[in-house]
């Protein structure tokens, strides 16, 4: 795992919504995958994860956003993308019954799967 591509380390708890920095992701030759892994959920409690794609001209300004299905269930979620913009922003938006209900969040980016024979999945 590239740790460039880490954009939370699940160091500490996620206690609100948070908007992550900004990573270079393009141009991209292949899609890639964003990684959440999320340790537990309190009952009733939902992430919401959004992407959002920026150009080289305003790293931080959204031009085209992708959502991830919403987490309700404690684990490793994780969802394609392909951009042909430069940057990535993630934003984790919350929505809890008042507390630390998800954890020590991960957020992360992977390559695409390869198949044995060097082609991408």
């Amino acid at each position: 795992m590239d740790t460039n591509l880490v954009l939370r380390t699940g160091a500490s708890n996620l206690t609100g919504d948070e908007t992550l920095t900004s990573v270079r992701v393009g141009p991209m030759l292949h899609p890639m995958w964003l990684k959440v892994l999320v340790p537990s959920v309190s009952s009733g409690d939902v992430l919401d994860v959004e992407l959002e794609f920026c150009d080289a001209t305003a790293t931080t300004t959204e031009v085209q956003n992708a959502n991830m299905k919403q987490i309700a269930t404690a684990g490793l979620h994780q969802m394609p993308f392909y951009t042909l913009y430069e940057y990535l922003q993630v934003k984790l938006n919350e929505t809890d019954n008042g507390g630390p209900n998800f954890g020590a969040v991960k957020v992360w980016i992977d390559p695409a799967p390869t198949h044995p024979d060097g082609k991408q999945s």
